[in-house]
């Protein structure tokens, strides 16, 4: 898990669009565009919170409807490629998709997204 916290570190300025609503617990941000996803988002922040995934800086992520379920974009302002990533990282953003998917999303399929400071999709990790 300190990967995880070492790894993602999301950013809080230039994070936000107009057209953006969002849900706040503490400094823990989800971002999203479409009104139905509004309880998502919460559900997102409690997961945040039970799961310590809190680090004490402010954080920002998008909640992104797709095809095939959801994206969720975890801006990073230190890995700008699948590349920059070792085994461990990887490993504890599978398992943080793993944990989402099973708590969270339930029969919506969410995949995990790198992105820059504007939510920009850098790459997808995967094992």
């Amino acid at each position: 898990m300190r990967f995880l916290h070492a790894f993602v570190f999301l950013a809080v300025l230039g994070c936000t669009d107009t057209q953006d609503s969002e849900v706040t617990g503490g400094e823990f941000t989800v971002h999203f565009t479409q009104p139905e996803d509004h309880e998502l988002a919460k559900d997102i922040v409690q997961f945040w919170k039970e799961d310590s995934l809190m680090t004490g800086n402010p954080q920002d992520v998008r909640l992104k409807q797709t095809n095939a379920g959801y994206d969720l974009i975890l801006v990073s302002i230190k890995h700008k490629s699948m590349d920059d990533l070792g085994f461990e990282e990887i490993k504890s953003l599978t398992e943080l998709q793993k944990r989402l998917q099973r708590k969270v999303f339930k029969e919506k399929e969410v995949s995990l997204v790198i992105g820059d400071e504007t939510f920009k999709p850098l790459f997808r990790p995967a094992i």
